[in-house]
């Protein structure tokens, strides 16, 4: 009976435990909140059937999140301060996705981060582009995808590392027509972990930060508010604090959205929404097919806490993998080619084979007889010497060989 109990406590200990530390990536923030927050700077967009995207005012051809603000590094990682009023909320809660009709919009989500971004980084520029709604954060494995996804050029923002801290970054970027040839040369790493039921994220360590940039980084604390004014200060720019806001719960149910204001538009053709993963509506949802980016998340926490980061290998870029794949089809359509063929033909390219081997076999045949004679040459070349050399016959000798021939004439007469 005492190990019943016990075991039973020990389960419901693990139950609290887990639910308690699942319910901490969620801020208690509804929803339905942002509505009416951010409708003065942006319009919502009807996708489909109560579902619904965000998207600002200001957002032109060369615009993109997470590009008018600053880099800060605090006990979350690496925190996106923006300089737009409705940072607070599109930065750090929701995701973002680019359409080719509507162009930037934004998808809510009650999961707080510092930052919701993919990196990459080579030995010259880092740089940093928003997840999609594809994406979502596990305190086992980090950063998860529904789908094989690859962000596209569009969604980058590059500089040198010695802009990287720069209070005014957006003026760094590099221009989006030579991102291309950046992006190819580029790493590229996810690194959001739980340490303490806090989502970190790491992105490209400190250290290694410090080493390119040639000083040390100093590590800002987050203070909260509940009035939207001191988050949205005109000395946001210079301020070397970081303030959050933080909308109080008499702000959340006091907010009113008027749903006669929503835009009825199209569903995003190139947006799959049955792989969307994020909270939309439900704090509870919990769906998606999980397909590992293919990132050993395990090193990411001890790499940032350490401030340990491994030397950029050099990516391959899109041309060397085109010609990879091309070479590997031919070779595959050769092969295919080859099984599907009737035995006549197959017998003549035997044949065709068998002639090249016999071409080689005559033409090295031909070079065997060109060397035969230069071999006799050089035989009787040395017998003519041996010839030379050799002893001459002695006087007494010749005078009995001529004795005996004139013996023979007188016999003869």
């Amino acid at each position: 009976m005492k190990k019943l109990m016990l075991i039973s406590a020990i389960f419901f200990g693990i139950f609290i435990s887990s639910a308690s530390a699942h319910s901490k990536y969620y801020l208690d923030i509804d929803v339905n909140y942002f509505y009416g927050s951010l409708e003065p700077y942006g319009e919502w967009i009807e996708i489909g059937y109560d579902d619904y995207v965000w998207r600002p005012y200001k957002s032109d051809y060369n615009w993109r999140p997470y590009s008018d603000g600053r880099w800060e590094w605090t006990r979350n990682g690496w925190y996106w301060v923006s300089y737009e009023p409705f940072g607070w909320a599109t930065y750090h809660y929701g995701r973002w996705y680019f359409d080719d009709y509507y162009g930037w919009v934004w998808m809510p989500d009650n999961v707080w981060a510092p930052a919701w971004v993919e990196w990459r980084y080579n030995d010259a520029y880092i740089g940093w582009a928003p997840l999609p709604p594809y994406a979502r954060f596990n305190n086992r494995h980090g950063i998860y995808f529904s789908i094989n996804w690859n962000s596209g050029h569009v969604y980058w923002n590059f500089v040198k590392y010695n802009h990287f801290i720069s209070y005014d970054i957006r003026h760094h970027c590099v221009d989006r027509h030579y991102v291309k040839n950046i992006y190819t040369k580029t790493k590229y790493r996810t690194n959001y972990f739980d340490d303490n039921n806090r989502i970190v994220n790491g992105g490209i360590s400190r250290r290694f930060i410090e080493d390119k940039v040639g000083r040390k980084l100093t590590t800002r604390e987050i203070s909260r508010t509940n009035n939207f004014d001191d988050f949205n200060s005109k000395d946001v720019r210079k301020r070397n604090s970081i303030i959050e806001y933080v909308p109080s719960e008499k702000a959340v149910k006091s907010s009113s959205f008027d749903k006669r204001k929503v835009v009825k538009g199209s569903s995003l053709k190139s947006l799959d929404s049955d792989k969307i993963v994020i909270n939309r509506r439900d704090s509870n949802k919990d769906s998606g097919r999980e397909i590992s980016k293919g990132i050993d998340n395990s090193n990411n926490k001890r790499d940032v806490l350490n401030g340990a980061e491994r030397k950029p290998e050099r990516s391959t870029s899109s041309y060397e993998k085109n010609n990879r794949t091309i070479e590997k089809r031919k070779s595959d359509e050769k092969i295919k080619s080859e099984r599907n063929l009737p035995k006549s033909e197959i017998n003549k390219s035997n044949e065709k084979t068998n002639k090249r081997d016999l071409s080689t076999n005559e033409i090295s045949k031909s070079s065997s007889k060109k060397s035969k004679p230069e071999i006799s040459k050089r035989s009787s070349n040395e017998n003519k010497r041996e010839v030379k050399t050799s002893p001459k016959k002695s006087t007494s000798s010749r005078t009995k060989s001529k004795t005996e021939k004139t013996v023979k004439d007188k016999s003869r007469n």
